[in-house]
């Protein structure tokens, strides 16, 4: 089996002047993104990248950044997906570490450029804009006079495509190797349930930087044939404009994007008729969220997944979103071609209605992290791969996220998963977010704290929010403080960044507003 340029390329043969990409300038069909992508593999090429070596992409959504992906993929080059929101230093670390020879970084992203150049000594920089900037060459350099004929015979499917950094949460984001036979499996695992087809139109609204913009649903669709609508950033009022104008009909997000959606004073009047689905990932989504989309008449349903699972790992089929999303962590069951487990601590199978940790396996799954091979070992256990990530399943199969193995904590010995606790809080109507963490005591080992940031203008101290929990939780789970905040801190995802709450509010006396 073939990479993902040959994909590009039938379709180019099969159907030159379908459309396959709708951006903000103008519209590619398979045969202008196709001599696109030729055109930049040469211009690799004449740099003199070879298969194996990497470039990075530090941009926003761009169509350049799709044109990149696939003149790698014809080449065995592989890109190393850089995330705009990190700041330099994290930055330089990444493109370090993987050893990129090549970075294109977007106009938005330029003002990095020399302070990227002297921590990393990357020294060949192009920026995606028709004008050269100082230190940075044009994009347009890079494929001027370039042929578009294909480059080489189509790459095997076995070969390295992607790098993406994990969070790193635990210590230095590691690098998880993607390839292209894991992007196939991924987009199968996405197509089958979800019965995508040529005559879908997604729209990315998840960052291509991210493995969930690239995979959720950008290439699945063209491997299709279908067609991708690619804003350059998520904009909740210009994304409600083009699902109504661009007849979109399937929509990726994470809580975040949905609730953005909610809240525009465009989301009640936007013709949504075209859309099949609304679909989540990246976070539990908050069950209110859920229901203000169903009171629309619009399905929603929602999935799970890694980086290290080229995302896709577990999906809910379209017949299961109504009864499937009445619960908090709700994410479907395996997808087709991934095997999960839910292993208990001493590593037996949960029955139903017990957490255990996910495990999965199957060729969506990534073969590594790029030059850490024991850390690489520690990640799977007796050839599945352990997610760190707990979960329930109800006796259809079924399964609910309740939270990492990492985010929970003991008090008094007993288990507390943050994500129950969430749930309840996130009832409380002053509540906007909130987010519980462990915190040392010596009694009870650890307790409860949550993090709070309530409703524009309302008001709550935190003696009403623990009694809203009383009845409601066993004693041991209700948090002992409270700390209200403005806005919890979010990555490019918008999942709610628990290391940074942790350090911040993780000590027993740590500044904010309490009750005992």
């Amino acid at each position: 089996m073939y990479g993902i340029g040959f994909w590009l390329q039938r379709h180019a043969e099969l159907h030159p002047r379908r459309i396959a990409l709708t951006t903000p300038e103008r519209n590619y069909s398979y045969g202008d993104l196709n001599r696109a992508a030729n055109q930049a593999a040469h211009g690799l090429r004449a740099l003199g990248l070879r298969e194996g070596d990497r470039i990075g992409i530090l941009a926003l959504n761009d169509p350049r950044f799709l044109t990149l992906l696939f003149a790698a993929g014809k080449l065995g080059v592989v890109v190393v997906a850089l995330n705009y929101r990190l700041s330099v230093p994290e930055l330089a670390y990444q493109i370090a570490d993987s050893g990129v020879g090549v970075l294109f970084v977007g106009e938005e992203q330029a003002e990095m450029i020399d302070a990227l150049r002297e921590q990393t000594g990357v020294e060949r920089v192009f920026v995606l804009s028709d004008a050269a900037r100082a230190h940075a060459r044009a994009y347009h350099e890079l494929i001027a006079g370039q042929p578009d004929d294909e480059p080489d015979a189509p790459l095997p499917w076995d070969r390295p495509l992607l790098m993406v950094y994990t969070s790193g949460t635990t210590g230095k984001p590691k690098g998880a190797v993607l390839t292209h036979a894991n992007q196939f499996w991924n987009a199968i695992n996405d197509i089958v349930p979800l019965r995508l087809t040529a005559d879908d139109v997604a729209i990315t609204l998840l960052p291509l930087v991210h493995v969930g913009g690239i995979g959720l649903f950008t290439l699945p669709i063209l491997l299709l044939g279908g067609r991708v609508v690619l804003p350059r950033r998520f904009e909740p009022e210009e994304a409600l404009r083009l699902i109504e104008r661009e007849r979109v009909t399937v929509v990726m997000g994470v809580p975040a994007i949905f609730q953005m959606l909610l809240a525009s004073p465009r989301f009640d009047a936007t013709d949504l008729s075209s859309v099949r689905f609304f679909y989540n990932g990246g976070d539990r989504c908050p069950l209110e969220v859920v229901e203000a989309f169903k009171r629309r008449g619009l399905a929603f349903g929602g999935g799970y997944g890694l980086t290290e699972t080229s995302p896709t790992a577990f999906m809910m089929e379209p017949e299961d979103f109504a009864r499937g999303t009445t619960r908090l962590g709700f994410i479907g069951k395996p997808a087709l071609f991934t095997e999960a487990q839910l292993r208990t601590p001493d590593g037996h199978r949960a029955a139903p209605g017990e957490v255990g940790e996910i495990w999965v396996r199957g060729p969506n799954v990534f073969g590594g992290y790029w030059q850490q091979p024991e850390a690489t070992a520690q990640a799977f256990a007796e050839g599945w791969f352990r997610t760190g990530d707990l979960a329930v399943q109800d006796e259809d199969g079924l399964t609910y996220v309740v939270g990492r193995s990492k985010e929970m904590f003991k008090s008094g010995g007993l288990n507390v998963y943050p994500a129950e606790v969430e749930a309840v809080l996130s009832q409380h109507p002053a509540v906007r977010e909130v987010c519980v963490i462990g915190v040392p005591d010596p009694q009870w080992n650890e307790v409860g704290r949550a993090i709070v940031a309530l409703q524009p203008g309302a008001q709550a101290t935190a003696e009403e929010l623990l009694a809203w929990c009383d009845g409601k939780l066993a004693r041991y789970k209700i948090p002992r403080s409270v700390v209200f905040v403005e806005a919890l801190p979010r990555n490019t995802l918008g999942k709610i960044n628990r290391g940074d709450l942790q350090q911040q509010y993780g000590a027993p006396n740590a500044g904010g507003s309490y009750a005992a």
